[in-house]
């Protein structure tokens, strides 16, 4: 095994598993935030083959709204108390200040409400973009945070 002198910073390839990993929490996510703007506006029904929500109009957009706080709040939340998400613990990655330390819920928050400008135009082009021309392979939420991921 290699010694270096500083932490390992992870690139393009190990970060997009994770994220295709988390991809399966936002899934789950994205049925609860169905589930419970149907019960509230009442278009959940039930029937023999389980629940139904036919949302259409206001209440779809809430819905949607709500997927992306759901979804806000697992990073954030899961990467300010324990570095990483689910994705990134399966593939043995955290993320830290970059002076190695524990994230606040400001970093963290940041970080992720920039993910949503990292992921423009489609598939996180603007944030491979960043990554690639970062010594460090951060991201814009990375750099604007004060944060890194590397091997756990």
């Amino acid at each position: 095994m290699k010694e270096t002198d500083g932490p390992e910073y992870c690139g393009i390839g190990i970060r997009g598993v994770a994220i295709g990993i988390d991809s399966f929490v936002w899934i789950a996510l994205l049925f609860v935030a169905i589930l419970i703007t149907g019960a509230f506006t009442g278009e959940l029904e039930t029937g023999a083959q389980g629940l139904n929500a036919d949302l259409t109009g206001a209440p779809a957009s809430i819905a949607l709204g709500l997927w992306f706080v759901l979804a806000l709040g697992y990073h954030t939340v899961f990467e300010w108390q324990f570095g990483k998400t689910i994705g990134k613990a399966l593939v043995n990655i955290r993320v830290t200040t970059e002076n190695g330390a524990s994230l606040t819920l400001g970093s963290s928050l940041i970080r992720n409400v920039l993910r949503l400008v990292d992921w423009l135009p489609a598939l996180y082009l603007v944030g491979i973009v960043g990554m690639i021309v970062s010594d460090q392979r951060k991201r814009l939420g990375d750099r604007v945070a004060g944060t890194t991921v590397v091997r756990s």
